[in-house]
């Protein structure tokens, strides 16, 4: 028996396409959803050839027809001398090991009026899982998960009774996930930094409530200057952005305009890049009038390179994430008016930098010490000064500190007492991040400022995060541009009562300056940090 076995067959050898012909000579029984012997062979070919393959069975389980494609490229073919319907079901496999079925695949089931569809998940040449869908007629089709060690022992005949009959409220029906849904993308020197920095890339977004749905990494050396991605991993970013249905890709480095536009292109989904999703935080968490002109300041002065009259860069902005702050106005700004208003907010953050400078003079007169809490985004700066004001018998005004990144973004300064021989001017400054850009620093010099201004840092550091050292090594580099490295500086090795591994712990005091280990959560006492920072003032 001769079938037709259509799609991208480039490369691949004829002796091996005989062999996905070979299949049908295999006839599958009416209670098997699949034959082994034909799901052996599309796992075998689909790990050999890392694409996808598509094979129609009759109701009385005849292979009628094959396709295969590169991840979603695969076209259903047509059946010669039948039309398609309501008792053929379409089997496809999905290299990568992901087995539920996308929007595409719901699509076909329902616009070809197949009986089911069903994906097949393949990763290191094994069954990760079988996800069938029913046609019901209704909006959402019926669903069923088969795991690797269950789906021989499924009746696919069983399985199509409630067809005719109509499904029960109790029936488990496919649900649309509600609200934002990003996957991830990012280029990395290694695996292991990718699974590190990827990491912190989730929690940004999950910080902006945003929900992470899937992630993919390819190695820079096999980039693209012009896509970002190589093309094999384009294709397979569109592939999975629709099996997870994300509605949103957020790139871990910051985009040139041209790698923008075609990653929109390509995946029909909004595109936001590092950069561009700091500022969406930043604009939720900036509660000052400075704070807020800082913030459109910056989205403006990012959002410029990537216009082109109202092109796609701007139609991008609908809503959602990355539309904080100035948000939805930019849609109504050509280049012009965009440079207007980054002229006026420049003037006006010129005066409250005025402003700044007489109250900093104000406190330079009264002859206090400025000591600046430096660290990483999340490290507990905040709670640090809490505990401060509190330890010293003064009476804290400021929130509690919270566990997200740049809790706080306007920059705090407090007068406290710690000795009869000692007051102090405590200064709380907005957290570092890795990769993050110039031009984002020079828009928060107002804040960073008073790092400038100090007398003493102290750098916090969360000790128990994996990259504390990566961590610390950012710090320093963004004191370098604030030409404040050689400040004295003490560190706080925070959040020891959560490290697990002490060798590393060891380690961190090997190599940073002036290390006291405590635990801020846990209220240790900040003598050691007021002796250091005596002996430097003094």
């Amino acid at each position: 028996m001769s079938i037709d076995i259509s799609g991208d067959l480039s490369g691949i050898r004829a002796s091996q396409i005989q062999e996905l012909q070979n299949l049908a000579e295999i006839k599958t029984e009416r209670t098997e959803l699949i034959h082994s012997e034909i799901l052996a062979e599309l796992i075998r070919l689909t790990q050999l050839w890392n694409r996808e393959i598509a094979i129609y069975l009759s109701r009385p389980g005849s292979l009628l027809a094959a396709a295969v494609g590169r991840h979603a490229t695969v076209a259903l073919p047509p059946i010669k001398g039948r039309s398609v319907g309501k008792h053929l079901r379409c089997i496809h496999t999905h290299p990568g090991g992901n087995y539920s079925l996308s929007p595409l695949d719901h699509s076909a089931l329902s616009s070809l009026e197949l009986e089911s569809m069903a994906s097949i998940g393949v990763l290191d040449g094994q069954l990760t899982g079988i996800q069938i869908a029913y046609q019901t007629g209704e909006d959402n089709p019926y669903l069923v998960n088969l795991s690797p060690n269950d789906w021989q022992s499924f009746d696919y005949q069983e399985s199509l009774k409630p067809l005719s009959k109509g499904f029960s409220r109790g029936t488990k029906t496919l649900t649309q996930p509600s609200g934002e849904r990003a996957f991830l993308i990012a280029l990395e020197e290694s695996d292991q930094e990718s699974q590190d920095n990827l990491a912190e890339l989730r929690e940004l977004t999950r910080s902006t409530g945003v929900a992470v749905v899937g992630q993919l990494v390819q190695l820079k050396r096999y980039s693209q200057s012009r896509s970002y991605f190589g093309s094999g991993k384009l294709e397979e970013l569109v592939h999975r952005v629709q099996e997870t249905e994300a509605n949103v890709i957020i790139c871990d480095d910051e985009l040139s305009p041209t790698q923008l536009r075609t990653l929109e292109t390509e995946t029909g989904l909004k595109v936001l890049d590092r950069t561009a999703l700091i500022l969406d935080i930043f604009a939720e968490r900036a509660q000052s009038r400075e704070g807020k002109l800082q913030v459109e300041l910056a989205q403006l002065k990012h959002l410029l390179p990537y216009l082109s009259g109202q092109g796609q860069a701007l139609s991008r902005l609908g809503g959602g994430v990355g539309t904080r702050g100035p948000g939805e106005t930019k849609l109504e700004l050509d280049r012009r008016r965009m440079r207007d208003r980054i002229t006026q907010l420049e003037r006006e953050l010129k005066l409250v930098l005025q402003q700044r400078e007489v109250q900093r003079r104000q406190r330079t007169k009264s002859g206090l010490p400025i000591i600046a809490l430096v660290g990483y985004t999340n490290a507990g700066k905040t709670t640090f000064m809490k505990n401060a004001m509190e330890q010293a018998g003064s009476r804290s005004d400021l929130p509690v500190g919270e566990n997200k990144l740049f809790a706080t973004l306007d920059p705090i300064v407090r007068s406290i007492k710690i000795n009869s021989s000692l007051e102090i001017l405590l200064s709380d400054t907005v957290g570092f991040i890795r990769k993050l850009p110039t031009h984002l620093l020079n828009a928060f010099i107002a804040t960073l400022e008073e790092v400038q201004q100090a007398d003493v840092l102290i750098h916090v550091l969360d000790a128990s995060n994996p990259q504390a050292l990566q961590h610390a090594e950012t710090v320093q580099d963004v004191l370098k541009q604030l030409g404040c490295v050689e400040k004295p500086m003490i560190t706080l090795l925070n959040k020891i009562d959560k490290v697990s591994d002490e060798d590393a712990l060891n380690h961190l005091t090997q190599y940073l300056p002036y290390p006291i280990k405590l635990s801020l959560t846990r209220g240790d006492s900040l003598k050691p940090v007021w002796n250091y920072v005596s002996s430097a003032l003094n």
